[in-house]
């Protein structure tokens, strides 16, 4: 709920709730752009969280926001705010049409008749740009001050006649459902006749045609039962409207008024056609107010010229106003008369029918039996067996809808004639808010589901916040009206979703640890190598391969450089070539070497220097470069005359120490 003063959209402030529905919110607002009140609708969170549903809102708030006429309530703008959305509409001051009826009952035949014919006016509006309302219902009507009707919620109708379901529910309230709407069917304008046929129904006699005590069975009964006429719940409606009534409430949309159009003719015949007192009542709208008809307890008595015929409201008696005086004496004796004979006549009748009744009641007879039986079957099997069958509608998720379940007395049971046999029929599933098994383990939920006589399926998501193996929530949502042995599908969470492993490696270990948590994995455990090629702590190996997946949160192991060892240089200055690479390779130094020219026969063949020097601490796998020794080879100068100098060079050969022995 929207707190008061709270800013939509950085444009309407909220004044106050006016109610809330299956959808949406609705909150009284100003909108401070242009100073005026509007009526803001914000969409439920839980619907908001349905990408294809929205898309839906969307669009059908913008074919709606094209319809500007006198009988609709016109939309201004629409939008997305605090996680879901809205749409703003015309602010209309005024009552229900539902509240006008709950508190006054039916309305006079002449008054009902006016306020339907807006509201096809309306619809007829709708229809010719592509926009079927859906969810006609008094609900939806608003009688303004001056007592226009006005009709709200275009917002949620769908732009052409395809069908519209929301999480596998029909849309709509049950009471006004048209029969193809209750199953599912493709919907078009006949389906908006339908249910301002319901309205009009309600309008003239104070109640809608079909009642149950859940939606399912409402909705059954659209489908399959026949209404009552009007008349039969308010006597004295004229057949005619019956008529009117009856075609607009036609099970087979082919069979009802062709548009609106047809409609409203036929209305506006039927307008013209009721008696005076029912026009000139029905004209008290202009102060918003309607008054209520009451059935006369006995027909209306005549009036003569000049006179006015008011209705009692307490009593449903009538009295005459008039400037002459009543009738008297013989006259009033034969008005008496030839309106109470027609009364004795009903009575006597009734009287001998009792008689007839008792006499033939004395003979017994067996009770066919109707299990199983389709429910109009059933009761003309009973009927014919002489017995008064007596009809009521129970859930079962086994037995067909509009068969019997049940009958009571049991089949061959021998009873009097016109006894009575109680029939339970079938209105299919139960239906009941489905229950929340939000946060529950998989397992659980299932368990809980399948006790609540519903039928599963798991389709796994992935979550940040669910851990895995959790509900995330249901298809349909919670709360839903569903019926039993309804396939439910669990959404489960699968854990994070996978994420892409990047390349660490070449890098320092501070720095692939950052990265992995960038890329929403963590480090694990790490391992160091001698490396004589990288520097210490550099990345040399990762568990995961880079460009991999891997779920949210998973360890990686990486593999770090480390330095060798450092151990001590072998002196080997003065040792042959090959005793100082024995020496130097057995330590774990790597050698090169190079020869300098000496003149000293003892240091030809021998180590004369090393780097780095014997007893100095390096790494293994270090370069010790070794200096020999070299012979100096005995060269002959040509000596170079000049014109002015001449220079002699003497060159010395050194000859090598003879080898031990010589």
């Amino acid at each position: 709920m929207i707190a008061p003063e709270t800013i939509i959209d950085g444009r309407y402030r909220v004044l106050s709730r006016l109610g809330s529905g299956g959808m949406a919110d609705v909150y009284l607002a100003e909108d401070q752009l242009l100073g005026r009140q509007v009526a803001v609708k914000v969409l439920h969170h839980h619907f908001a969280e349905d990408q294809e549903f929205v898309e839906r809102f969307r669009r059908e708030a913008s074919s709606a926001a094209g319809l500007s006429h006198p009988n609709i309530v016109a939309i201004f703008d629409r939008g997305e705010w605090d996680g879901t959305y809205y749409i703003a509409m015309e602010y209309v001051a005024g009552r229900s049409l539902k509240t006008i009826v709950r508190e006054r009952g039916a309305l006079e035949p002449a008054a009902a008749i006016d306020i339907v014919v807006q509201i096809l006016r309306a619809a007829r509006f709708a229809h010719r740009r592509g926009v079927i309302h859906r969810d006609l219902k008094p609900h939806n009507v608003i009688l303004d001050e001056e007592g226009r009707a006005r009709v709200t919620d275009f917002g949620i109708a769908r732009a052409g006649a395809s069908d519209m379901t929301l999480t596998g529910s029909i849309m709509g309230t049950a009471q006004y459902l048209s029969p193809e709407q209750a199953q599912g069917h493709m919907v078009s304008a006949a389906s908006d006749l339908y249910s301002v046929g319901v309205i009009l129904y309600e309008l003239l006699t104070g109640a809608v045609p079909f009642e149950g005590e859940t939606a399912v069975a409402i909705a059954f009964k659209q489908v399959s039962a026949e209404p009552l006429p009007p008349s039969a719940l308010r006597p004295g409606l004229p057949a005619s409207l019956d008529a009117v009534v009856l075609r607009a409430l036609a099970k087979d949309p082919a069979q009802r008024y062709a548009d609106a159009d047809e409609l409203i003719a036929a209305l506006e015949h039927e307008r013209q056609a009721l008696p005076a007192l029912s026009g000139a009542t029905a004209t008290t709208l202009a102060d918003g107010h309607i008054h209520r008809a009451h059935p006369p307890a006995q027909p209306p008595p005549r009036v003569g010229a000049g006179s006015l015929l008011l209705a009692q409201p307490d009593t449903g008696r009538y009295e005459i106003e008039s400037g002459a005086p009543p009738p008297t004496g013989r006259r009033r004796l034969g008005r008496v008369l030839a309106w109470t004979l027609p009364a004795l006549l009903v009575i006597a009748a009734a009287a001998v029918a009792l008689v007839l009744t008792q006499q033939s009641a004395g003979g017994m007879v067996s009770v066919p039996s109707v299990v199983n039986e389709r429910e109009q079957a059933a009761l003309s099997a009973l009927h014919s067996a002489n017995l008064e069958p007596v009809a009521s509608q129970a859930a079962s998720p086994t037995v067909p809808s509009g068969s019997v379940i049940s009958q009571s007395p049991l089949a061959g049971s021998n009873v009097k004639k016109g006894s009575r046999v109680q029939v339970v029929v079938s209105s299919g599933p139960a239906s009941a808010p489905l229950i929340n098994v939000s946060g529950q383990q998989s397992a659980q939920a299932v368990k809980l589901l399948h006790k609540a006589h519903y039928r599963t399926q798991t389709k796994l998501e992935a979550s940040k916040t669910v851990p895995a193996g959790v509900v995330i929530g249901t298809q349909p949502p919670a709360e839903t009206e569903v019926r039993e042995g309804r396939l439910i599908t669990l959404l489960v969470s699968s854990g994070p979703p996978p994420v892409r492993v990047p390349d660490v490696t070449g890098g320092s270990l501070e720095a692939a640890e950052a990265t992995l948590a960038n890329a929403e994995l963590s480090l694990g455990k790490v391992s160091k190598r001698v490396s004589t090629t990288q520097s210490p702590g550099t990345v040399l190996a990762q568990s995961l391969a880079a460009g991999s997946s891997a779920r949210a949160g998973e360890k990686v192991n990486l593999t770090v450089a480390q330095a060798p060892k450092q151990v001590t240089v072998p002196e080997v200055k003065g040792k042959s070539e090959a005793q100082a690479s024995a020496a130097l390779t057995k330590a774990g130094f790597k050698v090169q070497t190079q020869s300098r020219p000496s003149t000293e026969a003892a240091q030809v063949g021998s180590v004369l220097e090393q780097s780095p020097a014997g007893g100095a601490r390096a790494r293994k796998g270090t370069t010790v470069t070794i200096v020999l020794g070299a012979a100096v080879t005995p060269t002959t100068s040509t000596p170079t005359s000049t014109p002015t100098t001449t220079t002699t060079t003497t060159t010395t050969t050194t000859t090598p120490p003879a080898a031990a022995g010589e």
